[in-house]
C-alpha cells in the first residue's frame, strides 16, 4: 500500500489548513541535543594539568524528547502547542526554554525545578562528519513531590481545553517516576491520548500507542512480524490500547487495530539518513491526522511522510514544514 494511494495534495492541504484552531498538550521529558564540531588540526596542551585539549570550533543546538515532538507540532502548523514537564536551572534548559519560546510554545507549565535536576541534554561531540561517545546530563534526576503535584494541578486545571493529549517518556530518571505515573493516568483517562513510552515499565491505558520496534519487543507486545500478534490484539480488545502504531524505521510503519494489521512504507529511497528525532517525527504526523479525524491508517501514512523529510537533516532532531510535506508527496507520485 504506496503512500500516494493513501493521501492526496488536496487531503493534506485541508487538513494544514484546520490545523492553527486546534490545541495540543505535551507533556513528557523535554530535552536538548547538543552538537559539538571538534576540531583536531589544531593540538595543544592545558598549561595547568598538562592534558591534552580537545577543541570546539562550532556548537549547536535543537530541541529533544517532548521538546522535538512540539517542535515538529508548530512546523506543521499546530496552532496552541502547551509544554508540560520539567527543566532544571542550567544553561541547557535556558537554551531549551528560550527556543521554546521562539517557537511560539507555551511554556508556563514547563517547571523549573532548582535542586536535584539537570536538564535532559545529549550531548554529542562530532569528529570528522562522525558522532563519538556522547555526555548525557539529568540521568539521576529526584522528582520532587512539589513539582510532581504542581504539574499535575496544572495538567487537570487545563486538560479539556485540548484536542490532543501527547504524552512522552524515554528519560529513565525522568518525569514519569514515582507516583506521576498514576496519577497522570487519573487525569488522562478520557482524554483523546496518543503515548511513545520508551520504558517497559511506564505504560499508560485507554490510548493510541506509538512504539518502535525494538521496545515492542522488549516489552513483549510484538512477536516475529510475520506471526499472528496475540499480545497486541488482546490489549486492544481489552481497551488497553485504541491503536497500535509500530515505527520499523527505514522500512515504515505498521499499524494495528481489533482485526485488522496494515503495512505502511516509506515513501521513497532516503537519503543520507540521521534517525535522531525520527520517532518523534513519526509521532506528530499520525497525531495530526487524528486531530484532523483522519482514520489510524492515513495518519500513519502522514506520519511516515513527515519522518521521511526529517531523517534526511543532519545534525539536527529536524522537522517538516507542510510545504516539505506537499513536495514529498509530490516526488514519491513521480517515482
Amino acid at each position: 500500500m504506496s503512500i500516494n494511494k493513501l493521501l492526496s495534495i488536496d487531503e493534506i492541504q485541508e487538513l494544514f489548513a484546520i490545523l492553527k484552531t486546534k490545541k495540543i498538550a505535551v507533556i513528557g521529558d523535554f530535552c536538548l541535543d547538543a552538537y559539538w564540531f571538534i576540531d583536531h588540526s589544531c593540538q595543544s596542551h592545558s598549561l595547568e594539568t598538562g592534558l591534552s585539549i580537545t577543541n570546539v570550533k562550532k556548537q549547536k543546538y535543537s530541541l529533544g524528547g517532548a521538546a522535538n515532538v512540539v517542535n515538529n507540532l508548530k512546523s506543521l502548523g499546530l496552532g496552541d502547542v502547551d509544554a508540560y514537564g520539567v527543566i532544571g536551572d542550567d544553561p541547557f534548559g535556558n537554551e531549551l526554554l528560550q527556543q521554546l519560546k521562539i517557537i511560539d510554545c507555551n511554556t508556563s507549565n514547563l517547571c523549573i525545578q532548582n535542586v536535584s535536576w539537570d536538564t535532559h541534554t545529549y550531548s554529542k561531540p562530532i569528529l570528522q562528519n562522525k558522532e563519538i561517545n556522547r555526555f548525557d546530563f539529568g540521568i539521576s534526576n529526584d522528582l520532587l513531590e512539589q513539582t510532581e503535584t504542581k504539574l499535575l494541578g496544572s495538567i487537570k486545571k487545563n486538560i479539556n481545553k485540548y484536542d490532543m493529549i501527547i504524552v512522552n517518556q524515554q528519560i529513565k530518571n525522568g518525569l514519569h517516576q514515582k507516583s506521576f505515573p498514576k496519577r497522570l493516568q487519573e487525569i488522562i483517562s478520557q482524554t483523546n491520548t496518543i503515548c511513545d513510552c520508551r520504558d517497559k515499565e511506564i505504560e499508560y491505558s485507554s490510548t493510541y500507542l506509538k512504539i518502535n520496534k525494538e521496545e515492542a519487543l522488549e516489552k513483549g507486545l510484538l512477536l516475529e512480524i510475520n506471526e499472528d500478534q496475540k499480545v497486541i490484539r488482546k490489549m486492544i480488545d481489552d481497551g488497553i490500547y485504541q491503536n497500535i502504531f509500530v515505527s520499523l524505521g527505514s522500512e515504515g510503519c505498521l499499524v494495528f487495530g481489533k482485526e485488522e494489521k496494515f503495512e505502511i512504507p516509506v515513501p521513497f529511497k532516503l537519503k543520507g539518513l540521521d534517525p535522531v528525532g525520527g520517532g518523534d517525527s513519526l509521532l506528530s504526523g499520525i497525531s495530526v491526522g487524528l486531530i484532523g479525524q483522519w482514520d489510524v491508517v492515513k495518519s500513519a501514512a502522514l506520519g511516515c511522510l513527515v519522518a521521511s523529510v526529517t531523517v534526511q537533516k543532519n545534525y539536527q532532531t529536524g522537522t517538516a514544514t507542510p510545504e516539505e510535506i506537499m513536495t514529498a508527496l509530490e516526488q514519491n507520485t513521480i517515482n
